[in-house]
C-alpha cells in the first residue's frame, strides 16, 4: 500500500515526559494509546528472554506452541484450521450500499476435536444461513455493533485431517471504515464500488477467516483458491484477483463477472471493483540471459475520464519496471495469472495480488505497488507487528527503480533516492517493529514503517554487500513463497545467508527507535616512516537513543590515492587507526550514505581518550615461515608511547605446556617492544598475546584484532580502550628442515649448527621433529637429510 492512502499518523518517539508502561510475565499486554511507546527492554537478560518480551508487548503468543494454541481469547485458534478455498458469490447494489450472497469455505482441521469456527464478518450483516459439509447449523450470534467475531458450533466434532465446507449466506448495507474497507461511491456520475481490506477489514464486505480486528493476526494461513462471483448492474464492469474466467448476463439488468485466482493468497489481499470501466491488455515477455522466456498478460482497467494516453503511456511503464526488478527479485510470483491494474476511489494505491488497485499515475506509486508482489503479496508480514516487511521492501523498491531504471545515474541515484525518503527527525525515534496493532495509523505510519524500514533493507544490503543481499532475497523467497514471515525469520535467514551476527543490527533498528548523528575529526601521524590516520567517531544524537554500531565507511583522501575503512562504533564515541599511503587531506563518513543518520560533521580530532593500538608485528598474523627461515624474535610496533614490560606479553606454542621464554625490550624512539627468543622457533603454531599495557597517558590499549591469522586486521582496535591483542602465526618444517642455514643443502655447516643446538637440548634451534626439543627423534631426521645432502 502506498503512504498517500491516508493520513500521516500520529508519530510515536522516544522523549522526555512520554508515559511510561510496564511489563509483566503472565499478563496480556495491554493496548496502549498512540501517545505512548512500550519498549521492550534490550539490556538485560537472555536473547530468547528479550524475544519473549517483545512477543508480549505486541500482544502475539510467546511461540510457536503448535496447532491449537491460542493465547488471545475464547475461540480456536487461528493454527486449529487451514482454509483451502473461498468461493465468494455476491451481488452488490450501488443505489443502497447492499452486498448480498454467500462465502463457501473450504478448509482442513488441523486439531482433533475441532467443535467450533470463527470467522470474521461486522455486525452491519445479517446472517441468514450456515451450512457445514450440507448441513444446516445454528446461526452464530450477531457482535456487538463495530465487532466482527462470530462462532459458529459445528454438526460435530471433526479430527486433524478432516475437509470442512462451510457456506455463509449473508446479507447487509455496507459500512466504510479503516483505510476504506468498502467504498460505494461515484465517479465521474457512475458508480464505483472497491475494497481495500488491509489491514484486518476484510469482514466489512465478506465472511472470512482472518485474525481478530485490531491485533496482530497471522497471515501465514493462505487461501489457496479464490474465487469471485460478482453480480453488477449490467453498465459495471467488475474485477478481482486472478485471472477472467467469464461473464454472465443474467437478464434482469444485471451481469456477473468470474474471477479465480490459483495462487496462495492473504485473506486481505482479497478484493474487487465494479464501475463503468475501460479496459485492454498487452502481453510482457521476459527474456532473461540464458534462461528461457516468460510471458504473460497485463490487463488494465481505467475510469473513461481518465483514459487518455498519456495515462495508458503511465501505466504501461509498468513493463519497464518488471524489467528492472525480474534480475534482482527473480521472475513474477503468478506468471500463470498476468499482472492487472484497476482505478479505485481510494488515495494512492494497494497491491491486490495480480490486481493492484490505484487512483494515480505516478511512476513511484506504480513500482512501490509492484513491488509488493514479491514482498508482500508473495511472502507477506506473518503478523501485522512484521507490516515493516511489507511496506519497507516496496519502498525500497522505488529506490531500486531510481536505480536500475534506463538512464539512471546508478549509485548515485539510489543515495538521492533514498536520502528523499529519509524520515522524519522527529519521528525517527519510533519502531519499524510495530508494537501496537490496534492503531490503524501505527501500522501504517509512513516514517517508519515506510522510510525507515526503507533504510533498514538499505543498510543491509550496505553492510551485506550487492551479491549477498539479493541472495538474501532470493532465501526469503525460496523459503517463504507462498506464504508469511515474521521479523525474527526474516533475521535469522539474514544471518544464515551472509554468515554475521544481526543481533545487534535488529535490536538497534528493528524492535529500537532512533537514529544517530555523527561528528567525525582525524589526525595523520607517522611511525617509522609509515604514515598512519587516527580518526573517531562521535555519536551526537537523543541522549535517549542507544549507541548505533552498525558498520560504517571512513574514506580518507591523500596525496597518494584514496583510502576507504569501514568500522563499527561500539561505544558513543570511538577511536581507529589505520594505514594510509601519504598523510590525510581529508575526510567523508559514509560517503555512499549506506546508514541512516541526521548529521555528518567534522571536529578537530579528540585526543584525550584515544586509545594506543599495535600498528604492526613481526611476524605478521598469519604469517608461515619454514624453520630454515624461522624467526628468533618477535616484535610488536605501537601507535604511542607505551608504559609495558615483559609481564605484558606472552608467547603461547601449540600443544601446551610452559610459555615461550622470551627477553624482553622496549625502543621508544621505534614505538617497538621486541621479544628476544632463546634460539629460532621450531615447527609449530604460535599465539602471541598483548595484554593490560597502556599508553603513558594511562589509556589502555585497544588491542583487538578482528581476525588473529590475517595481517589485514593490523592496526588492532575494536574503537574501545581496553582489549587484549591476541595473533597467530606458524613456523612450518617446510621441504627441507635440516638445512639449518638455508642455503640449499644439508652438509658440514648445517651438522655445527645442529650439533650445537643438540648438545643444548632445550633449544629448538635443530627441532626438525617439532616437540620444541632438539634431542634423539631430530637426530634420526637429521642424519637421514644429511645422508641425501641435497635439498629436494
Amino acid at each position: 500500500m502506498t503512504r498517500s492512502v491516508f493520513r500521516p499518523a500520529t508519530r510515536l518517539a522516544v522523549a522526555a515526559g512520554m508515559v511510561a508502561c510496564s511489563f509483566a510475565f503472565g499478563q496480556s499486554a495491554r493496548v496502549h494509546t498512540e501517545d505512548e511507546l512500550c519498549l521492550p527492554p534490550l539490556e538485560h537478560g537472555c536473547g530468547k528472554a528479550e524475544a519473549l518480551k517483545r512477543l508480549f508487548l505486541a500482544g502475539r503468543a510467546p511461540s510457536d506452541m503448535g496447532p491449537g494454541y491460542n493465547p488471545f481469547e475464547d475461540r480456536e485458534a487461528m493454527s486449529a484450521t487451514d482454509v483451502l478455498s473461498n468461493d465468494l458469490d455476491i451481488a452488490i447494489t450501488p443505489t443502497s450500499s447492499n452486498i448480498t450472497g454467500s462465502n463457501t469455505i473450504t478448509l482442513t482441521s488441523l486439531v482433533n476435536n475441532l467443535t467450533q469456527f470463527t470467522f470474521m464478518l461486522r455486525n452491519n450483516y445479517t446472517v441468514s444461513s450456515v451450512t457445514v459439509n450440507g448441513n444446516a447449523v445454528a446461526i452464530p450470534a450477531t457482535p456487538a455493533n463495530g465487532n466482527y467475531s462470530r462462532t459458529l458450533t459445528l454438526d460435530r466434532a471433526y479430527n486433524a485431517g478432516e475437509t470442512l465446507v462451510i457456506k455463509i449466506s449473508y446479507s447487509g448495507t455496507a459500512v466504510n471504515v479503516g483505510l476504506g474497507s468498502i467504498n460505494f461511491t461515484t465517479q465521474s456520475g457512475t458508480p464505483v464500488v472497491a475494497s481495500l481490506s488491509e489491514p484486518y477489514y476484510a469482514g466489512t464486505w465478506f465472511p472470512c477467516k482472518d485474525g481478530n480486528v485490531l491485533q496482530p493476526g497471522d497471515n501465514i494461513d493462505k487461501m489457496s483458491t479464490w474465487k469471485l462471483a460478482l453480480t453488477t448492474p449490467s453498465n459495471l464492469v467488475g474485477v478481482s484477483n486472478g485471472s477472467f474466467q467469464g461473464v454472465d448476463t443474467l437478464g434482469d439488468g444485471r451481469k456477473r463477472w468470474r474471477w479465480q485466482s490459483n495462487y496462495p493468497m492473504a485473506t486481505y489481499l482479497a478484493c474487487f471493483g465494479a464501475t463503468n470501466y475501460n479496459s485492454y491488455s498487452i502481453n510482457y515477455t521476459w527474456n532473461p540471459p540464458g534462461g528461457p522466456s516468460v510471458s504473460f498478460p497485463f490487463r488494465y482497467y481505467l475510469y473513461p475520464s481518465s483514459d487518455t494516453a498519456s495515462n495508458r503511456a503511465a501505466w504501461e511503464r509498468v513493463t519497464q519496471m518488471f524489467d528492472a526488478l525480474f534480475p534482482v527479485y527473480g521472475v513474477y510470483p503468478f506468471p500463470n495469472e498476468g499482472y492487472g491494474m484497476y482505478m479505485f476511489p481510494f488515495g494512492g494505491g494497494m497491491e491486490h495480488q495480480t490486481m493492484t488497485g490505484q487512483n494515480s499515475f505516478s511512476d513511484t506509486i506504480t513500482v512501490h505497488e509492484l513491488g509488493h508482489q514479491w514482498w508482500g503479496d508473495n511472502v507477506t508480514c506473518r503478523y501485522w507487528n512484521d507490516i515493516w516487511f511489507n511496506e519497507g521492501m516496496a519502498t525500497y523498491t522505488e529506490a531500486i527503480w531510481a536505480e536500475r531504471k534506463t538512464g539512471s545515474t546508478g549509485s548515485a541515484a539510489l543515495q538521492s533516492a533514498m536520502i528523499a525518503r529519509k524520515p522524519a527527525s522527529t519521528a525517527v525515534g519510533g519502531t519499524v517493529y510495530v508494537y501496537d496493532t490496534s492503531n490503524v495509523n501505527a501500522v501504517f505510519d509512513s516514517d517508519l514503517v515506510y522510510n525507515k524500514a526503507a533504510w533498514v533493507w538499505h543498510m543491509m544490503r550496505g553492510q551485506m554487500g550487492d551479491a549477498t543481499f539479493w541472495n538474501f532475497l532470493g532465501a526469503i523467497r525460496s523459503n517463504f513463497t507462498g506464504s508469511a514471515i515474521s521479523t525474527a525469520q526474516i533475521e535469522s535467514t539474514a544471518e544464515a545467508v551472509s554468515g554475521q551476527d544481526l543481533t545487534s543490527f535488529f535490536n538497534e533498528w528493528v524492535y529500537t527507535g532512533g537514529a544517530p548523528t555523527y561528528v567525525s575529526g582525524s589526525q595523520s601521524f607517522v611511525v617509522n616512516g609509515k604514515n598512519y590516520c587516527r580518526f573517531h567517531i562521535r555519536q551526537s544524537s537523543n541522549p535517549t537513543y542507544q549507541v548505533f554500531t552498525t558498520p560504517i565507511d571512513m574514506l580518507m583522501n591523500t596525496s597518494a590515492g584514496a583510502v576507504t575503512s569501514r568500522v563499527r562504533p561500539l561505544a558513543a564515541t570511538s577511536w581507529f587507526t589505520r594505514a594510509v599511503p601519504a598523510a590525510v587531506t581529508s575526510i567523508s563518513l559514509d560517503p555512499s550514505n549506506w546508514v541512516l543518520n541526521y548529521g555528518k560533521t567534522s571536529e578537530t580530532f579528540i585526543t584525550a581518550g584515544a586509545p594506543p593500538v599495535v600498528l604492526e608485528t613481526s611476524p605478521l598474523p598469519g604469517a608461515a615461515p619454514d624453520f630454515r627461515t624461522a624467526p628468533s624474535s618477535a616484535t610488536v610496533t605501537f601507535s604511542s608511547t607505551m608504559n609495558v614490560s615483559a609481564g605484558n606479553f606472552q608467547v603461547f606454542r601449540s600443544g601446551g605446556g610452559s610459555p615461550v621464554p622470551f627477553t624482553f625490550g622496549w625502543n621508544p624512539t621505534t614505538l617497538t617492544a621486541t621479544l628476544q627468543f632463546a634460539s629460532k622457533l621450531s615447527p609449530a603454531d604460535y599465539t602471541i598475546q598483548v595484554s593490560g599495557a597502556t599508553s603513558t597517558a594511562s589509556v589502555a590499549l585497544d588491542g583487538e584484532l578482528a581476525n588473529p591469522n590475517l595481517s589485514s586486521s593490523l592496526p588492532s582496535g575494536n574503537g574501545v580502550a581496553g582489549g587484549t591483542a591476541t595473533y597467530n602465526f606458524s613456523v612450518v618444517a617446510g621441504p627441507c628442515p635440516a638445512d639449518l642455514n638455508n642455503d640449499g643443502i644439508v652438509d658440514d655447516v648445517d651438522f655445527v649448527l645442529f650439533a650445537e643446538a643438540y648438545n643444548t637440548f632445550l633449544t629448538m634451534a635443530g627441532d626438525i621433529s617439532g616437540d620444541a626439543l632438539t634431542d634423539d627423534t631430530d637426530f634420526v631426521l637429521f642424519a637421514d637429510a644429511y645422508n641425501n645432502y641435497f635439498c629436494p
